[in-house]
């Protein structure tokens, strides 16, 4: 009876854990950052969504908990991301705003693709707690996320 106490439990605490929302992550990279280009995914050939997937990934596996922000903001820069302080969020809305917001913009093929990295400073020490990375794709007269313009 204690074994299956024992994984009842677990199964229980487990069924109550929280997964992350809307592409925030906690960073999952190494202490250093690496030397090669920032993965965009496969932007031309590739749908929306495994795009944002594949950029996602690339966010958290290439920046590691705990680097300093400005290290991961230099680095985007580097990879032609222009980066700026995130504005104050209006007094009552709710959340976590990030600290830096990172953006790069493409044009190709009639289409205009867009990635964004948010920065995430938790305790206000200037140390990367966690990302969130975004992309978006408008071809022609498409309006944001696709819908019409």
């Amino acid at each position: 009876y204690a074994r299956t106490i024992a994984v009842s439990l677990a199964l229980l605490l487990g069924a109550c854990a929280t997964l992350p929302v809307g592409g925030v992550t906690e960073p999952t990279g190494p202490a250093t950052i690496p030397a090669a280009p920032v993965n965009l995914g496969d932007w031309r050939n590739a749908s929306e969504a495994a795009t944002l997937g594949a950029f996602q990934e690339g966010v958290s596996g290439r920046y590691g908990a705990g680097l300093p922000i400005a290290s991961v903001s230099g680095d985007l820069r580097r990879n032609d991301f222009n980066c700026t302080a995130a504005p104050p969020r209006a007094e009552g809305n709710r959340g976590d705003p990030p600290a830096q917001v990172c953006r790069k913009t493409t044009t190709a093929s009639g289409c205009t693709h867009t990635w964004q990295v948010h920065l995430f400073d938790a305790g206000g020490d200037g140390r990367l707690a966690r990302t969130r990375g975004l992309y978006d794709r408008r071809c022609g007269n498409d309006g944001l996320l696709g819908g019409p313009g």
